[in-house]
């Protein structure tokens, strides 16, 4: 297996990444945490452009589902967390290559993470923060929460508690979890998975019950039901993956990592696979593999990019299969195109 690497755009501090709908197309967008602009890449990803020009200090992307051309941003959480100016974006994309315009819905301080969900028809934003205030960086002692947002219109309702008291998110995930459509939400006090769907109150499940930095679930032994990977403790070390039971969710396998980060779980050239970056040490980009027979004790590592320190990382399957990945280390947007 090759990865053809290309670099999309330069900028300082390269940090969220994902995608949105613009022109019928399906779009990458990445921005800095530092100040500076978001940008966005076109297929056939051959380089990107400059979609806003700030604020910047952006931690988090989503698209707005189901609106073209609108993207939502966490930014104005700059480096060594001076978050107190976090707030959340709304970002406008105008067609043929214009430059689109950024405003802000709601104040965040510290804010961090966010997902859309459907809540019976009405499409709400769920969103958290590291913490409610931080004097220094060291500072972790008073705890951020879970909250949510209407987004009908474009007036948006103030934030409304869901979840409160937890510290260091940094797993957010929108996924269908054990059959049910679920966010799944780490920090110091474990894995929480809230109940999304239509006609479901908002409703908390603690799914571990020990710090977790970054959550992926998927389905790598292919007997029909997800595992669920992560990335332990905050900016940890371990990578891990847990298998459900009856009896709840035992590990069945660890690997070591080296300031771990944007753990994602899918399949690369038909195989289920495991993407994680570190961002200390050698700074790899690593891929791991499972053979098939559900071992998942016994997993095939690969580096993708060495030095890269990847702060995030995204996949798009089409004619051809991308790795997208935001490398802090060498200031870049890159495409890995891979190729057997």
């Amino acid at each position: 297996m090759r990865f053809e690497r290309r670099s999309l755009f330069t900028f300082n501090m390269p940090y969220a990444l994902g995608t949105m709908e613009l022109d019928g197309q399906r779009c990458v967008v990445a921005a800095t945490e530092d100040h500076g602009p978001v940008v966005i890449s076109v297929p056939p990803y051959e380089s990107a452009r400059v979609l806003v020009d700030g604020p910047g200090g952006c931690m988090s992307l989503v698209p707005h589902s189901g609106v073209a051309g609108e993207l939502f941003a966490i930014m104005g959480c700059f480096l060594g967390y001076n978050f107190h100016g976090g707030a959340l974006y709304r970002i406008t994309a105008a067609g043929s290559g214009a430059p689109g315009k950024a405003e802000k819905v709601v104040d965040l301080p510290f804010g961090h993470r966010m997902e859309v969900v459907d809540r019976d028809g009405v499409a709400t934003m769920v969103l958290a923060n590291l913490s409610a205030l931080k004097d220094t960086p060291q500072d972790w002692s008073r705890p951020g929460a879970v909250y949510s947002l209407g987004l009908e219109g474009r007036e948006a309702a103030g934030l409304q508690l869901v979840l409160p008291d937890i510290h260091k998110n940094h797993g957010f995930l929108k996924t269908k979890f054990l059959g049910r459509p679920s966010v799944l939400i780490s920090g110091t006090e474990g894995v929480f998975s809230l109940d999304v769907g239509p006609g479901v109150p908002w409703e908390f499940r603690q799914v571990l019950d020990h710090e977790v930095s970054e959550i992926a679930v998927f389905d790598l032994d292919g007997d029909g039901v997800d595992e669920l990977i992560t990335i332990e403790p905050f900016h940890g070390n371990v990578l891990a993956i847990y298998r459900h039971s009856p009896q709840g969710w035992s590990r069945v396998w660890e690997g070591e990592l080296n300031y771990g980060h944007c753990v994602l779980a899918n399949t690369i050239q038909g195989r289920p696979s495991v993407l994680v970056s570190n961002r200390a040490g050698d700074k790899d980009l690593l891929l791991f593999q499972f053979p098939s027979g559900g071992d998942l004790t016994r997993p095939q590592r690969t580096v993708i990019d060495a030095g890269v320190g990847a702060a995030n990382l995204l996949v798009v399957h089409g004619d051809k299969e991308l790795i997208f990945t935001t490398n802090q280390a060498q200031g870049e947007l890159v495409r890995y195109q891979v190729e057997p």
